[in-house]
């Protein structure tokens, strides 16, 4: 009895141990190329939902707009299946882009893949290169989003405040408020690029390095570099 009372205490402590390491383990950032593969996957699959949603729903408008189209006598009518038609080719068109065309993470990824001779390593370099690349890209828009809608409410409000009407102070003062929710809500929100960044774990690979000597001539070195985001 003694015995197995133990080994059920035993079991409950390494129970306890481990499983509050299997969850922190299930939150450490992700390796670049892992993170890279996912998102891919991820776009390709919803990309491919999507298009194929938008062909299908093109499709019947056009079945049904076409014959209404040469059925109907009447012209208001003529005109709204004529609007059908342009839709449901869109619809077809861009459907058709989201299957046939790959987003640009699959695009990076595949030419990843086909040079020959990659080790992990550098693959996950290329890959963080590729992620920092869009995620400085993606910050560089949203700034540029804060500064057109915080000039736009600026302007706004001091044509609010010099203008003589208060109908259309009251819409100028509403207009600037949206916009300053607007420039609030990019300023403090990352974007997705931004965020997958952020995800990366820190990699240490072997690389060679530059080393300085005395007489300060660069000459290669090889070394450990450790690469992280700060």
């Amino acid at each position: 009895m003694l015995g197995l009372g133990l080994e059920l205490g035993l079991w409950l402590a390494i129970a306890a141990i481990t499983l509050p390491r299997s969850s922190f383990a299930a939150e450490q950032p992700m390796p670049a190329y892992k993170l890279l593969t996912d998102k891919a996957n991820t776009i390709s699959t919803d990309d491919r939902e999507t298009g194929w949603a938008y062909i299908l729903s093109g499709a019947v408008t056009l079945t049904v707009s076409i014959p209404a189209y040469y059925l109907s006598t009447d012209l208001f009518a003529r005109v709204i299946y004529t609007v059908g038609e342009t839709l449901g080719v869109a619809a077809i068109g861009y459907g058709s882009y989201l299957v046939l065309i790959d987003n640009d993470y699959t695009r990076y990824k595949r030419i990843i893949d086909r040079v020959p001779n990659l080790t992990a390593p550098q693959k996950d370099n290329l890959a963080r290169i590729f992620l920092d690349e869009n995620a400085e890209r993606a910050r560089r828009v949203r700034r540029i989003r804060v500064i057109t809608h915080s000039l736009t409410a600026a302007l706004n409000f001091l044509s609010a405040a010099t203008s003589s009407q208060s109908e259309l102070r009251t819409s100028l003062y509403f207009i600037g408020g949206v916009n300053t929710l607007a420039a609030l809500g990019f300023g403090l929100k990352k974007s997705e690029e931004e965020k997958l960044i952020d995800g990366i774990a820190p990699t240490a690979s072997l690389a060679l390095i530059t080393a300085a000597t005395d007489a300060g001539v660069a000459t290669p070195a090889l070394g450990l570099g450790l690469n992280f985001r700060f």
